[in-house]
C-alpha cells in the first residue's frame, strides 16, 4: 500500500499539479514567475548560500536525468571502475556542497531579520524539503556505495514505467527506505513547484541580455526635511 501511494499516487498527482498549474500560474499572473532578489536586504551570506547549493545541486540533478535518458551511455561509463570511483566521489562532494549551501540560504533567513516579512511559509516548505532531499541524498552518497549503478537498474527502469503510463512499482518495493524517502521527496518538490519561487528554473530570461542593468539607489531623507 505505501508503495503504491508513493509511486504510484503521488507522482502522477506531482506531474498532474506541475502540467496545469504551470502554465495557469504563468498566463494568469507572470509577476509572480520569479524569484523574489533579496541581494538588497542581505548580500554576504546569500553570495555563499547561493553559490553553494547552485553549483553542488545542478550537475547531480543534470546528472540524474542523464542516467534517465541516456542509460545505455551512463552504464558504459560507469562500467569502467576507476569512472564510477570517480563519479561516486564528484557526487558526494556536490551533494555535501549542496547541503552546506543550503543550510546557509535557512540560517540566513532565521537570523537576518530584514528577510522576515518577505519570507512566506512557502519559502519554508520549499526550504524544508530542499534540506532533506539533499540530506537524503548524501546519506546514500556516504552509506549506501555505488548507489549510480543500482540507481541504473531500480530508479531508471520505474521512471520510463512512469513515462509510458504503465508505473511498475515493483522496481521500488525492495530499496532502502531511505531511497524511498528520497524519491518521495523529489515528487513534492515537483508538486510544489508551481506553487512557489522555485518555479523560476523553468524560464530562461534571455531576453534580459538585451535590457539596460537596473540601478538600485537607498533613498533617505533630506537634511533639514
Amino acid at each position: 500500500m505505501l508503495n503504491t501511494f508513493l509511486f504510484v499516487v503521488l507522482p502522477y498527482a506531482a506531474l498532474a499539479l506541475f502540467a496545469f498549474v504551470t502554465p495557469y500560474r504563468y498566463f494568469s499572473n507572470r509577476l509572480t514567475w520569479s524569484a523574489y532578489s533579496t541581494q538588497f536586504l542581505e548580500r554576504k551570506t546569500l553570495y555563499w548560500g547561493s553559490n553553494s547549493w547552485h553549483y553542488g545541486v545542478i550537475p547531480v540533478v543534470v546528472a540524474h536525468f542523464f542516467g534517465i535518458f541516456a542509460p545505455d551511455a551512463m552504464q558504459s561509463i560507469l562500467a569502467n571502475r576507476q569512472a564510477l570511483i570517480l563519479l561516486e566521489s564528484a557526487g558526494l562532494g556536490l551533494g555535501l556542497f549542496a547541503l552546506f549551501g543550503c543550510l546557509v540560504l535557512i540560517v540566513r533567513r532565521l537570523v537576518t531579520p530584514f528577510l522576515g516579512p518577505v519570507t512566506t511559509a512557502g519559502d519554508w516548505i520549499l526550504l524544508a524539503l530542499l534540506l532533506f532531499q539533499t540530506a537524503t541524498g548524501v546519506y546514500m552518497g556516504m552509506f549506501l556505495r555505488w548507489g549510480s549503478q543500482w540507481y541504473l537498474h531500480t530508479a531508471v527502469p520505474y521512471f520510463h514505467s512512469l513515462l509510458l503510463f504503465h508505473p511498475q512499482a515493483e522496481y521500488m518495493s525492495d530499496v532502502p527506505m531511505v531511497f524511498k524517502l528520497h524519491a518521495a521527496g523529489a515528487f513534492l518538490i515537483v508538486a510544489l513547484l508551481p506553487f512557489t519561487k522555485l518555479v523560476h528554473l523553468l524560464y530562461v530570461p534571455f531576453d534580459f541580455l538585451k535590457d539596460p542593468p537596473i540601478l538600485y539607489r537607498w533613498r533617505s531623507p533630506k537634511a533639514g526635511g
